[in-house]
């Protein structure tokens, strides 16, 4: 981390925000997905008990964005079909947003659909680059990208409204947020990251992922994860993303995907 960057993460602690703590459910599943040698049934143990993380697993295997060829009948199946690291970012996402409680209930509507689209959509332009070995970490990463904002609206909750839109409106709306409340939900997201264990890479990547040029000077992991997420939102917000024009050569250089291409898979995830 060079100093500006560090300064950043040191300016968010001091502003007084509140990280959430780490679920119970997530702390289960996190311990048994950190043990190699456990299994699908070992993982599916750990949340079975977990009403929402079961419900959360099932109904994200089904989706078709991952075309299972039948509908999982238990948390077992839905475990199997995801693997370990997407079930992963399945239930933090789902944990970190039940730390939600309080906050309006619009805005973070807003900021989970908006990540499970980044999500769907930079997994399959994972899987159409040349770093397809990355997919399920960039699901983890786009999934939890914005997760930042959730701090910063704990502390500033009457800005609430910044995020009461649907994307691409929604991106304007979290840099708003991020000058209205003088600080930076990147930033924000990386300390949550990093409370909740999640790979370093990821957290990471939540740090740098509106930072072209910091982007450019990581190690090649967590480079390709930010190039990633901003192909993920281009395909959701469509081609006339405001940030899209100064990603949009590292990630055809890098990665293999140009605007054509993007466009194509975004189509395909209707």
């Amino acid at each position: 981390m060079n100093g500006d960057e560090d300064a950043l993460v040191r300016a968010v602690l001091a502003s007084g925000v509140i990280l959430p703590v780490p679920a119970p459910g997530f702390l289960r599943f996190q311990a048994a997905a950190a043990d190699d040698t456990a299994g699908p049934k070992a993982l599916a143990a750990a949340v079975i008990d977990d009403p929402a993380l079961t419900g959360a697993l099932l109904r994200v295997a089904s989706s078709p964005v991952f075309r299972p060829r039948s509908a999982p009948r238990n948390v077992l199946e839905a475990v199997s079909l995801l693997g370990r690291t997407r079930s992963l970012a399945t239930v933090a996402s789902t944990a970190l947003r039940s730390r939600c409680d309080g906050l309006d209930a619009s805005a973070v509507d807003s900021l989970w659909r908006a990540g499970a689209r980044a999500a769907d959509a930079a997994f399959w332009a994972c899987r159409a680059s040349s770093c397809k070995s990355l997919a399920d970490l960039t699901y983890l990463a786009a999934l939890l990208q914005d997760v930042g904002t959730v701090v910063v609206l704990r502390r500033t909750p009457e800005l609430a409204g910044l995020l009461r839109c649907t994307e691409p409106d929604l991106e304007a709306g979290i840099h708003q947020l991020d000058t209205a409340s003088g600080t930076c939900h990147a930033a924000a997201g990386y300390l949550v990251a990093r409370n909740w264990k999640l790979p370093t890479a990821v957290c990471e990547a939540l740090r740098l992922h509106h930072d072209l040029r910091a982007t450019l000077r990581a190690e090649p992991d967590v480079r390709h994860l930010g190039l990633l997420l901003a192909a993920g939102r281009r395909m959701r917000d469509g081609p006339d993303t405001p940030a899209w024009p100064e990603w949009s050569d590292p990630v055809a250089a890098e990665l293999g995907l140009d605007s054509p291409t993007l466009d194509a898979l975004a189509a395909g995830l209707g």
